[in-house]
């Protein structure tokens, strides 16, 4: 059922992106795409939350809180609550907004409404068949993720998740904070695991920003064990971009096809 709601959420996002007309970045417009959805994008104060999708009768707000300046940012969290709108999810009553961030109720353990709407969101604001050329790319590093973000006014975040997602590499973007991994989004092809909560190698380029403050913002090699279990003794690619602000770092990894069949990964 989880893989069900997500599946059907790319579908729901790519049929807007075709009756939309989007055949190009300057296309997304996204308030306008949320008029055409039945709601309004008003900003106000938020406690906890980016955005929050509010129905008072026909009444259809998507309520973005005043402290978002990054524009990016502020199109992901229109487009995330407009995903909870077209798939049906619950909304909040008025009385709860500006509150702290209410979780979502759901029905049954196996639907996963915040990734369904992600989905949605990342299917809208960043379409397949505008992208997933630019993903078909190697050597893997962050200079793809950065010209999509430049193109499609995005979060560096979010447009390595989407790299990461489309690339036929052995790729994976991996988000970390205090030391240890966040969350790790792989490609389909990169089946190694590297969980969340793991505890940065000081063999990583991550792992520097944490210890020194600064960090070598150069696509190099790494040894493979810096990032997941192994004992074969080979080498990585590792890119990571820090941001001082959150004291947080960003990492894609890529496996080259040279170092695949010595990792079992190859097929």
């Amino acid at each position: 059922m989880r893989q069900g709601g997500i599946s059907n959420a790319r579908r729901v996002a790519r049929g807007y992106v075709y009756r939309l007309g989007i055949r190009a970045p300057e296309h997304i417009r996204i308030e306008a795409i949320a008029r055409r959805m039945g709601a309004r994008v008003v900003e106000g104060p938020l406690d906890g939350a980016d955005a929050q999708l509010v129905r008072s009768g026909d009444d259809v707000r998507v309520i973005v809180s005043d402290r978002i300046t990054d524009p990016g940012a502020r199109r992901w969290a229109i487009a995330h609550e407009l995903g909870h709108l077209v798939l049906g999810h619950p909304s909040f009553p008025p009385h709860l907004l500006g509150g702290p961030a209410p979780q979502r109720p759901t029905k049954n353990h196996e639907r996963d409404y915040e990734a369904e709407a992600n989905t949605f969101a990342s299917e809208l604001l960043m379409p397949y068949e505008l992208v997933s050329t630019w993903c078909d790319a190697s050597p893997v590093d962050l200079t793809i993720p950065w010209r999509i973000a430049h193109a499609f006014t995005m979060s560096i975040l979010a447009t390595t998740i989407r790299f990461a997602e489309l690339s036929p590499e052995r790729c994976a973007a991996v988000f970390s904070a205090r030391h240890q991994v966040s969350w790790c989004a792989p490609s389909p092809t990169f089946t190694r695991k590297i969980e969340r909560g793991r505890r940065l190698d000081p063999a990583s380029v991550a792992w520097d920003f944490f210890k020194t403050g600064r960090i070598d913002d150069r696509a190099q090699p790494v040894p493979a064990d810096a990032w997941f279990d192994t004992s074969i003794d080979v080498e990585i690619v590792e890119h990571s971009i820090a941001s001082e602000q959150f004291g947080t770092v960003l990492s894609l990894l890529w496996i080259p096809e040279r170092v695949a069949a010595p990792l079992g990964m190859v097929g």
